[in-house]
């Protein structure tokens, strides 16, 4: 996956909140790292724009999994909480406008399946990708290199 994302390593603003940057669809999209345990139950709080416009909030706790599950085409913001010394604080680990995206998690990236984006990111389609990772079925991972 790695090789995929242009990793800023070099930046003074570099680390897991501003960790890289991907290119999709012509378009440079924030990576972050703040989801470093895939297996790890975390809170998550999504804000989702409902049918007649307005945003609605919704929490799901759970791994990364229970996250890609709750995820759909109208999901705006998607954010983690940190408890950092003692203290609460939310980051944002997805973030989209007119269905594209503006930021992702590295983990986010790395679970997500062809079926996933194709139910909840259709507008994030990129087909050189999935041909360069390997997909050929709605189970393979977009953008994880897919052995057979």
């Amino acid at each position: 996956m790695t090789n995929l994302i242009k990793v800023s390593k070099d930046s003074v603003m570099s680390g897991d909140v501003f960790y890289g940057s991907i290119r999709i669809n012509g378009k440079d999209v924030g990576v972050s790292n703040l989801l470093k345990y895939p297996y790890e139950k975390y809170k998550f709080r999504m804000t989702c724009k409902a049918q007649a416009g307005f945003q609605m909030i919704k929490d799901v706790e759970g791994d990364i999994g229970d996250l890609l599950y709750s995820l759909d085409k109208n999901t705006t913001v998607v954010e983690v909480e940190r408890v950092i010394s003692g203290k609460s604080y939310w980051f944002h680990i997805l973030t989209m406008k007119g269905g594209k995206w503006h930021s992702i998690d590295k983990t986010i990236l790395d679970w997500l399946t062809v079926s996933d984006m194709h139910r909840a990111f259709p507008k994030m389609i990129d087909w050189d990708i999935w041909k360069a990772m390997g997909c050929k079925t709605h189970a393979d991972f977009s953008f994880v290199i897919n052995k057979k």
